[in-house]
C-alpha cells in the first residue's frame, strides 16, 4: 500500500472562515493520497519544518502585522511576525525541494518579511493592492501552461487586484469581474531552489474552493508542486 503524502495546512486569522476552507482543502486533496493536518500555531508549524518536513505545505491564513486603526481590535491576539528560525526553516524547506501551496490571503501574510514575496512568487502591497467585494469572477486559464487542459470557470470570490509579482513567476490563470475588468493574475507558479510553489488568489470561502473546476485546479496544482511534471 502506498504511503500517504503528508500535508500541513497553516491556518487562522480574521474575516474568513479558515476552519471551513481548510477542511475543504483537505477533502479536495484527499483523492491524491494526501493526508492533511491543520495547524493554527503558525510559528510552531513553520519552525517545525526544520525537524519534520512534510510533502506539501499550505498557507491558508491571514496573519500579518495589522498596522492601522482598522485592526486595533484584533492586533493583540492576531498580529503575527515569524521568528528568524521560522523564516529559515521555511526557506530551507523550499530550497531543498519542498512544495508550497498558498491560498488567497497567503499573499497578505508576513508583511514585515521582505523575502516572503520571492518565496511565494508575489504579494499584496499595502496602499496599492485591493479587492472588490465578493462577486462573480471569471477565470481564464493561460494557454501552454501546466493547467491549460482546464476550462474557464466562474466563482463567487474576491478578486485580488494589483498584486506585485516576481519577474520569474509564471501566471497560470487570470480573473476578471464586473468591478475589475482588467485581467488580474489569480493563479501562478514558480520555483525556489529545488522547491515548487503555487499561489491561488481565490479561496475566500469553501464554496469557491469546492467549485468542481476550482477543486480540480487545486488537485492539479498540488500534484505539480509535490511531484513536478505536467498534470493531465
Amino acid at each position: 500500500m502506498k504511503k500517504p503524502l503528508t500535508h500541513l495546512i497553516l491556518a487562522g486569522g480574521i474575516f474568513h472562515d479558515f476552519a471551513a476552507s481548510s477542511e475543504a482543502l483537505a477533502t479536495i486533496l484527499a483523492p491524491l493520497g494526501i493526508e492533511s493536518r491543520i495547524e493554527w500555531d503558525l510559528e510552531a508549524g513553520l519552525a517545525g519544518l526544520a525537524e519534520s518536513p512534510v510533502d506539501l505545505l499550505s498557507i491558508n491564513a491571514l496573519r500579518w502585522q495589522m498596522i492601522g486603526e482598522k485592526y486595533d481590535p484584533y492586533r493583540d491576539t492576531e498580529a503575527f511576525t515569524p521568528s528568524q528560525s521560522a523564516r529559515s526553516a521555511l526557506q530551507l524547506y523550499l530550497t531543498t525541494g519542498g512544495a508550497l501551496l498558498g491560498l488567497h490571503t497567503a499573499s497578505i501574510c508576513f508583511s514585515d518579511w521582505p523575502e516572503w514575496q520571492s518565496l511565494l512568487g508575489g504579494r499584496w502591497v499595502w496602499g496599492s493592492s485591493w479587492h472588490p467585494a465578493p462577486e462573480p469572477v471569471t477565470i481564464a486559464i493561460e494557454p501552454n501552461t501546466a493547467l491549460s487542459h482546464l476550462p474557464a470557470f466562474t466563482v463567487h470570490d474576491e478578486l485580488y487586484s494589483d498584486l506585485k509579482l516576481d519577474p520569474d513567476t509564471t501566471v497560470l490563470a487570470t480573473g476578471v469581474s464586473h468591478a475589475m475588468v482588467t485581467p488580474q493574475p489569480v493563479i501562478w507558479q514558480h520555483q525556489v531552489g529545488q522547491g515548487r510553489v503555487v499561489y491561488d488568489a481565490l479561496g475566500h470561502d469553501s464554496a469557491s474552493l469546492n467549485h468542481p473546476t476550482h477543486a480540480q485546479l487545486l488537485r492539479d496544482a498540488a500534484q505539480w508542486a509535490v511531484r513536478g511534471g505536467n498534470p493531465s
